[in-house]
């Protein structure tokens, strides 16, 4: 893989979001690999609301533990990641 500057609750809450998209997860089933373009389709709102529901501590269902695994076997992200962001840098720890 190549080297990722996320962290690894960054890159699970990314794969989170984009499990929420039908299309990407049949993508990932089917090619098992990411496709080359994401297109955003509502990932923001979606983003606020795992971690509003769930943190960012994330257990990842199996569709996004599918996603994820996809991320790590391309080590890209062409939708983007989420970046998480703290007052305090101890507040992600």
């Amino acid at each position: 893989m190549k080297e990722m500057k996320y962290s690894s609750r960054e890159l699970k809450l990314s794969a989170a979001v984009y499990a929420t998209s039908p299309e990407l997860v049949e993508y990932v089933k089917a090619n098992g690999t990411l496709p080359k373009k994401i297109p955003l389709n509502g990932f923001p709102i979606a983003m606020k609301k795992i971690i509003e529901w769930r943190g960012i501590d994330l257990e990842l269902t199996e569709k996004e533990k599918l996603v994820y695994d996809a991320i790590l076997a391309s080590g890209r992200l062409p939708g983007g990641a989420v970046n998480l962001v703290a007052d305090h840098p101890e507040d992600l720890k």
